[in-house]
Order: C-alpha cells, then sequence, then structure tokens
C-alpha cells in the first residue's frame, strides 16, 4: 500500500450530535458485536469483499485557525468503485517546516444501530496513534519520489519546508487489496489530527458511506 493511499485510508470521522461510543480494546470483541444479523452484507468479518463503493463524502477543518498547515483534496467520483479509476487532487500549505517526530492520532467509528463503535488499531490501520508517520515513509534517504509527485516538485520525505504544495487532479487505479479487512457495509466517521513536539499542526474530519459485497 502507497503513503498517499495510506493516508487517505486513515482519513474518516466523528458526527457531533453523535451517542458516546462503545470502545473495544479486543478485536476478537469487536468482531462478535458486528457480526451481528444486518450489520454487515459479508458472511464474515475479515473476509476481503469483492466490490466496494464508497459514497457521500464529507470532509472539514476541524483544527483552530492558528493550525500551521492546512491540507484540502478532492476524491472523484461520488461515489467511488474500488478496482476501478478514481480521480484525486491536494492542496496543503505549511506556514512552518514540518519535521521528525510527526505524530497522527487517528480516530475510526463505525456506525451500530444507533452507537458509534471504535474501530480498534489493527495491523497499522483503524483507531491508532502513530508517533511518527516520518519513520512510516517508504522510501530510504536520498531515493526520489515517485510521480506524479516529483513531478510537480511535491516532496515525500520529512522535514517538509515550509510553502504550497499543489497537487492537480490525477488518475489512478485504487485496488481493493489496500482495503483494511473492517472496512465493509456501514456508515464511518473519522478524525485525524496531526502534531509535533506537542503542537498541534492541523485536523480533518470526514465521513462516508460503504456499501460491499
Amino acid at each position: 500500500m502507497s503513503a498517499t493511499l495510506k493516508i487517505l485510508a486513515l482519513l474518516l470521522v466523528a458526527a457531533a450530535a453523535a451517542p458516546p461510543p462503545i470502545e473495544f480494546n479486543d478485536i476478537n470483541q469487536l468482531i462478535k458485536a458486528l457480526e451481528m444479523p444486518g450489520t454487515f452484507m459479508n458472511d464474515k468479518f475479515n473476509s476481503k469483499p469483492q466490490k466496494v463503493r464508497m459514497s457521500k463524502w464529507r470532509v472539514t477543518d476541524c483544527g483552530m485557525p492558528s493550525d500551521p498547515v492546512k491540507i484540502n483534496g478532492t476524491l472523484m467520483p461520488d461515489p467511488l468503485n474500488i478496482n476501478d479509476q478514481i480521480s484525486g487532487s491536494f492542496n496543503v500549505t505549511s506556514m512552518v517546516m514540518v519535521s521528525s517526530p510527526l505524530k497522527a492520532e487517528v480516530t475510526i467509528m463505525k456506525k451500530v444501530g444507533s452507537t458509534m463503535v471504535k474501530i480498534p488499531c489493527v495491523s497499522n490501520l483503524g483507531s491508532c496513534n502513530y508517533d511518527d508517520l516520518c519513520s512510516l515513509i517508504p522510501l530510504q534517504p536520498g531515493e526520489p519520489c515517485p510521480s506524479p509527485l516529483s513531478d510537480y516538485n511535491i516532496p515525500c520525505m520529512c522535514p517538509f519546508k515550509m510553502g504550497s504544495y499543489v497537487l492537480p487532479a490525477q488518475s489512478f487505479y485504487l485496488p481493493s487489496g489496500i482495503l483494511p479487512s473492517w472496512l465493509v457495509t456501514g456508515e464511518y466517521h473519522g478524525k485525524a489530527m496531526l502534531s509535533s513536539n506537542g503542537k498541534s499542526l492541523a485536523c480533518r474530519e470526514l465521513t462516508m458511506s460503504v456499501v460491499s459485497s
């Protein structure tokens, strides 16, 4: 899974009027709860769905006006079909140099009945805390950034200099293999907060619907 797709997969978010979430620290407890009749279309929680459609994307800024990093992006079409061509773009403006450690706190919730269930962190995906995203970038020092990032002089390794970075709309194939096994039919809400050395950098929230079969 590419670093870009990992980040896209992590940006999911909580509804403001949602009831208090139920937290599961054990994945088996979560599986048992989510396998209730009518909760999912999949027969087994950990089976890969053959067809996945994601729709009703809504992305909002949950940060403070003083946060020095602003992130905007688009994904089209709506709905998105996995195993199909999609179009994506982003615009990032940073008023500070972003360096290691780059911490990310990610919370992902799924609506089960009238309750929001917190998805646990499994294999570095889900509601996870990442102490340093810089260390997760799958490149060696001095290795060039892949296209199309290199085509638009967009850096892909820490530190990231202050400035604006724009990636125009790009078409790419979204394979089902990049999806975590828990991403099955339902309503999802997520939140991702970025910080460094205790200082907030940015916060993004996202809601979406998923239908899988």
